[in-house]
């Protein structure tokens, strides 16, 4: 994790993590659920790994596991609120991690893998598209023609 935080200060984010955060450790869980989860302009990075899928589905019982539990219940919560859709979630594969350790509601969602896609994910971060669109010009030209009865008829 060292490597990465260092790749998002370096480019000019103030990452927040949830294990190497000390204030996270002096504050509970439910002021950092506040200050980091409700704030809708902060993107959340999932960090992915096999461990992570552990705690999320095991049973909870060390102080981490309960932590990444209830952090993971309050995204799902907002993703369902959201209509399904995701605003604001990063899943980023780490070390040994696949694609069936990405949480069933994150499927659908682009999922990086650090460092290979370091590149698209600091345009994510950044929202910020890879390839710019065309330029539209000022003024459309739209032409109308009429179309023959029994040519609608096959359309």
């Amino acid at each position: 994790m060292v490597p990465f935080v260092e790749f998002l200060t370096k480019h000019g984010f103030r990452p927040a993590i949830d294990l190497m955060d000390n204030p996270i450790r002096r504050m509970d869980i439910i002021k950092w659920m506040d200050s980091y989860l409700k704030d809708q302009s902060v993107l959340i990075i999932i960090a992915i790994s096999p461990k992570y899928k552990a705690d999320i589905e095991g049973s909870g019982v060390d102080k981490h596991g309960l932590h990444t539990k209830y952090i993971y219940s309050m995204m799902q919560n907002e993703f369902i609120h959201q209509g399904s859709l995701n605003y604001r979630f990063i899943p980023v594969l780490f070390h040994d991690a696949t694609q069936k350790h990405v949480p069933g509601w994150l499927q659908n969602t682009r999922v990086y893998r650090w460092l290979q896609d370091a590149e698209d994910l600091l345009l994510r971060l950044l929202r910020e598209e890879r390839f710019a669109p065309p330029p539209v010009p000022k003024e459309l030209t739209l032409i109308i023609r009429p179309v023959a009865p029994s040519a609608a008829a096959t359309l």
